[in-house]
């Protein structure tokens, strides 16, 4: 038996085809942010083994490859909250997260 969706009535058209893009959009990223990390760390492999960059074409369209590194530092939270549980808790401020949460019904 399939669930029917109550539609809202308090948007309006354009503001409807607005929302029903970002949905789509939101669907796109997640697959493509799937897909890109095993292609990544091939890439990185094949890039780092020819020297760090390429230049080339493919299909009549040339493109430019090439890995970036930067040096980067992190405050380490879990170590730091463990030695001085006190003064962790001194500083925990109160926030709001917001994201959208989309699904598209076929």
């Amino acid at each position: 038996m399939k669930t029917q969706l109550k539609t809202n009535k308090n948007i309006s058209p354009v503001e409807n085809v607005k929302l029903f893009q970002a949905c789509e959009t939101n669907d796109l990223r997640k697959s493509y942010n799937k897909l890109w990390t095993p292609i990544k760390e091939e890439a990185i492999e094949i890039v780092e083994r020819v020297g760090g960059s390429v230049i080339s074409k493919y299909k009549s369209k040339a493109y430019y490859i090439e890995i970036a590194k930067k040096n980067t530092t992190r405050f380490d939270v879990t170590s730091f909250k463990e030695k001085h549980p006190e003064l962790y808790n001194d500083f925990l401020v109160d926030g709001e997260s917001i994201e959208l949460k989309t699904k598209i019904v076929k």
